[in-house]
């Protein structure tokens, strides 16, 4: 069984990776600031109320992270695959288990 304690560092993890993926992206011109800027502010809150283990916010960011993996999934597949898209998607797909997941595990461990 996952404790609370896991669970935060799990989401503080991948979301770190995340984010830092997306900013290879950017390093590498694939992508403008601004959109780096906006795709990664959700996370950012994700991060946040992961920390504060609120059930409503994961399954909120389920759904967020659907949409992530659909806008990913458009770069991964197209015409010019790109490494760090790969790795976004994969990281998108272990980020929406865990916030489907993290709201049993929340209740369980009260």
């Amino acid at each position: 069984m996952i404790s609370n304690k896991a669970l935060k560092n799990f989401v503080n993890l991948f979301s770190f990776l995340l984010i830092l993926t997306k900013f290879f992206s950017y390093l590498n011109q694939k992508i403008e600031i601004l959109f780096f800027i906006f795709w990664s502010m959700p996370i950012l809150f994700l991060i946040f109320f992961a920390n504060k283990l609120a059930i409503k916010a994961f399954q909120s960011f389920s759904f967020i992270f659907l949409i992530y993996f659909l806008s990913a999934s458009l770069r991964v597949f197209g015409i010019s695959p790109y490494v760090f898209d790969l790795l976004e998607i994969v990281l998108i797909v272990i980020l929406f288990f865990i916030c489907v997941f993290a709201p049993k595990i929340i209740t369980r461990n009260m």
